[in-house]
């Protein structure tokens, strides 16, 4: 009876050590997982995006946006114009616009707000003078709307809206070859500064 005892109480514990070491185990695995895992469930890459607006006004434009947490990511896009329509009327100009944004419940879901620059060069012919940026490009900033929308796990479009201010120094020349330098300015625009309907490609998926 005695050796009985002793097996069922040896059995016991080699079960019970079992239980430890096999709790255990699932939770070193667990813990490796959640180190493994993003914290915020994002993918820390970019997209690619650009605006259908200036493209129906044929300027080319391109960006890219980073997404650093489930809250917050930076866009940049650039614009390039290098039509020349006649020797009266030509468009040239360079813009670079970044952005920080911060969504309101997670990044490429709905709603967000944004901080954002406006920074350009600029070589214009309209009429009877051409204007051009004098030693600065023009400087402005603001703050925008947006709504973003997922088409796919890869594409999505988004609406955005902005107001704010842009200053800007430029030179008048007389719109002739060689014109000469009529005068220099400096005006500060107040109002709308950015709109857009955006197409992204997601180079990483949520």
């Amino acid at each position: 009876m005695g050796d009985f005892r002793n097996r069922i109480f040896i059995i016991a514990i080699i079960l019970l050590q079992s239980f430890t070491v096999v709790n255990a185990v699932e939770r070193v695995e667990n813990d490796t997982l959640a180190t493994r895992a993003p914290q915020d469930g994002i993918n820390h890459g970019l997209s690619l995006r650009s605006n259908l607006l200036p493209w129906v006004l044929t300027i080319p434009n391109i960006g890219a946006e980073y997404l650093i947490n489930d809250k917050w990511s930076v866009a940049f896009d650039v614009l390039y114009c290098p039509w020349k329509i006649s020797d009266k009327f030509s468009v040239k100009s360079v813009a670079l616009l970044p952005e920080g944004r911060w969504w309101i419940k997670k990044c490429r879901k709905g709603s967000f707000l944004n901080i954002h620059l406006n920074i350009a060069w600029f070589n214009v012919r309209a009429n009877r003078y051409r204007y051009q940026d004098s030693n600065r490009p023009l400087f402005g900033a603001g703050i925008g709307y947006g709504y973003h929308l997922e088409i796919n796990k890869r594409w999505g479009i988004e609406f955005e809206i902005g107001a704010g201010m842009a200053n800007m120094r430029y030179d008048r020349f007389y719109n002739v070859k060689n014109g000469a330098l009529k005068d220099t300015r400096v005006t500060t625009y107040w109002g709308i500064d950015r709109a857009g309907i955006i197409f992204t490609y997601y180079l990483c998926d949520l």
